[in-house]
């Protein structure tokens, strides 16, 4: 019998284990086990075993053992611990979050599939001839499904009695597929050998390429794969939309003739748990996924790419609020291996550490087809005073009748799903807002609802006063009018669409690229997601429609962001031969982050952002640390964030707030900011603050360590 420190899923706990006895049941640390806790059987996570030692307590045994070996090797065991302390999470969240979700150490974990195998096991019994067809079925495979020989035999009982045959209840797992190399190697530009040759593979570095869009990135990123595959080693692939998935995996696939891993949100339950237990058992050696994918059970890894490392949904959205870029670092220095970060607009964050010598700064400057898009900056401002559509101008109509005319395709940016992104009651003209969150409702003309797109809130019914529903107006333009709109203008043109809701069904994205790059259509219209990183040659124009919506955000990377979208947006065009055009529709065509992006300045922006960004002490000048305390009662929330603000005590942290924050999902929310220049004391202080204020506040608090974005 041996002593366990277990973690369990009750927040009460933070981060403490309890203690419990093996019993008569083998436990090593890393292993899910069924335990009792107040008469509630639930699952806990082993983090230590030992001999037992006297105790003031009763130690009572565990009820069974989940697992057969431990889920996590010693490295992600220590990711786990690193989350819990740098991003101030339980621990029992930090190991949820990295394992998939049918082996989370959670009572609600959905159960393994399982099918049933059959093997041979005595060929010398004597058999009829329909016996002897299924015996050589059998023997063919060397083994083969239940369901496979009952169609050609299904009277398999009677080789189980006859002992010839057993049948065994096996765990379902992904089944290779034969992938053809077909995608030959290109010969690197001098830019692009000179960005390679300074890669050193078998040691743990931080490379920042900075490369102009269409400058062969990609190209880099592959050849660097095929080094560390030389040295027997796995290589991991990040990119930041599971959009950009099905063309990752494409080039990188087609290049090493291999099957390649797949992980990302769109796959189930059962796909995400082959995917794992193939590279946890060493069965492929290539993984492309999004941003879980940095915590897949490698052994020996060579490379990391994450590419367009600015990205912001590569910061984690819900507890623990980690960064992939900093567990891609940790996993970098942990398998001795060089880790590149890619973008043509890196974070002001990453360029700065680049600078400073903490990061490899390795640089593309020039396309790889020398050309550069012509792009055209359309004041809306002006189009209006001229009596045209601020979505839709004149120009740009032009422009793709223009596109249109040469058998050329176009993309359409426009960052608002939906019809109408806003609803108002005809009579008072007051905005429909969600009955849970202080935010304006949207109408989906496809399903004819009401809906919000910050808590899921669905209608379909109007709102009724006096007894009788009301008169509504719509407002705004959303992907579904846009779409309906250019379907009037250009009868001719097949359109198709890319947002959230037109990429609900299993593989939509990869059907909805696959046939625009397969020109079944002309015009594909979507929010950012097809703004980053796809590489379409017949794609002439691009038509950002409302260039600058992020601008009037206020949040402090808001200028940032609006740089970032107008950048890698406008690199969509013309990387085939013909040269492509950009048309950005702005009420701001003067504002520094559009010149900037419009002529690819990125130095320019970073300067000028920097300097704001010093004046106002904000990144990368500070560190921030946002808690947003949350409860159904207004007063409730004020009065814990002001008790959080009595119990923090740290020298050179400023403290911003308690304030206000809009209702979201039912939650009244108050938050208070810390910034300061040493981001481990400000942790530390930090933590223990919390650890007092959960033992007298029940009010409940969101922490979020640098922060991407301050709503």
């Amino acid at each position: 019998m041996k002593y366990l420190d277990v973690y369990i899923e009750e927040s009460f706990l933070n981060n403490q284990t309890l203690t419990y006895s093996s019993g008569s049941f083998h436990v090593e640390v890393g292993m899910r086990v069924n335990i009792m806790l107040r008469n509630r059987s639930m699952v806990g996570f082993v983090a230590n075993v030992y001999d037992p030692i006297d105790m003031d307590f009763k130690v009572s045994e565990i009820t069974g053992v989940i697992d057969d070996s431990p889920l996590l090797n010693s490295e992600l065991f220590e990711i786990a611990s690193w989350m819990k302390d740098n991003t101030l999470s339980p621990m029992i969240r930090c190991l949820q979050t990295i394992l998939p979700n049918k082996l989370k150490p959670k009572s609600s974990a959905t159960p393994l599939k399982y099918q049933k195998v059959v093997y041979l096991v005595d060929e010398t019994q004597s058999l009829t001839q329909k016996q002897e067809e299924a015996v050589a079925f059998i023997k063919e495979q060397n083994s083969c499904l239940l369901k496979d020989l009952r169609q050609i035999y299904n009277g398999y009982k009677s080789l189980v009695d006859k002992g010839v045959i057993e049948v065994v209840d096996e765990v379902v797992l992904y089944q290779e597929q034969v992938v053809e190399q077909t995608y030959e190697v290109l010969p690197l530009t001098a830019d692009q050998k000179n960005v390679f040759d300074a890669i050193k593979f078998g040691e743990s570095n931080t490379y920042l390429l900075h490369g102009v869009t269409g400058s062969g990135k990609t190209e880099v990123y592959l050849q660097a794969a095929q080094t560390a595959l030389k040295m027997k080693r796995q290589v991991l692939i990040l990119v930041p939309e599971i959009s950009l998935t099905p063309q990752m995996i494409r080039r990188v696939s087609s290049r090493f003739g291999e099957d390649v891993a797949i992980y990302h949100s769109a796959l189930n339950d059962q796909e995400k748990y082959e995917q794992y237990m193939r590279v946890k058992n060493n069965e492929v050696r290539i993984v492309v996924g999004t941003r879980s994918s940095v915590f897949m059970p490698f052994e020996c890894l060579g490379l990391i790419v994450v590419d367009e490392e600015h990205d912001l949904s590569y910061k984690q959205t819900n507890v623990p609020y980690y960064h992939t870029r900093d567990i891609a670092v940790l996993r970098s220095e942990y398998h001795h291996c060089p880790l590149i970060l890619g973008s043509a607009s890196p974070a002001l964050e990453s360029y700065a550490r680049a600078l400073k010598g903490n990061y490899t700064l390795l640089e593309l400057h020039d396309r790889i087809n020398h050309q550069f898009p012509t792009v055209t900056v359309i004041d809306t401002q002006a189009a209006l005073r001229q009596k045209q559509s601020a979505w839709l101008t004149t120009p740009l109509l032009e422009g793709i009748q223009k596109r249109l005319d040469h058998g050329e395709q176009v993309m359409l940016l426009l960052n608002r799903r939906g019809y109408h992104t806003l609803l108002k009651v005809a009579d008072t003209n007051q905005v429909l807002q969600c009955q849970n969150c202080e935010v304006a409702l949207n109408y989906h003309k496809e399903d004819r609802s009401i809906r919000c797109h910050q808590c899921g809130y669905q209608t379909h019914q109007l709102p009724i006063v006096n007894g009788k529903p009301v008169q509504l107006v719509g407002g705004g333009v959303g992907t579904q009018r846009l779409q309906e709109q250019i379907e009037k203008l250009f009868p001719q043109a097949r359109v198709t669409r890319m947002d959230a809701d037109s990429t609900q069904r299993k593989g939509a994205h990869e059907r909805i690229l696959t046939e625009f790059i397969d020109h079944k259509y002309d015009i594909l219209i979507g929010t950012q997601m097809i703004a980053k990183g796809l590489d379409i040659e017949n794609v002439t124009l691009v038509g950002i429609i409302n260039a600058d919506e992020t601008l009037a955000y206020t949040d402090y990377r808001s200028i940032e962001m609006t740089f970032d979208l107008l950048l890698q947006a406008s690199g969509r065009a013309g990387r085939g031969k013909h040269r492509g055009e950009v048309m950005i529709q702005t009420f701001n065509p003067d504002h520094y982050a559009v010149i900037c992006a419009v002529n690819e300045k990125y130095k320019h922006f970073f300067k000028q952002e920097m300097s704001y960004r010093k004046v106002a002490q904000y990144p990368p000048y500070s560190y921030l640390i946002s808690l947003i305390f949350q409860d159904e009662d207004d007063a409730a929330t004020l009065k814990a964030a002001t008790l959080f603000e009595s119990l923090f005590k740290a020298d050179d942290v400023q403290i911003i707030g308690p304030t206000a924050l809009r209702r979201l999902q039912n939650k009244h929310r108050n938050r208070i900011i810390l910034k300061g220049k040493d981001l481990e004391t400000m942790i530390e202080k930090c933590g223990e603050a919390l650890e007092v204020y959960k033992k007298i506040n029940k009010t409940g608090v969101v922490v979020d360590v640098n922060p991407m974005t301050l709503e």
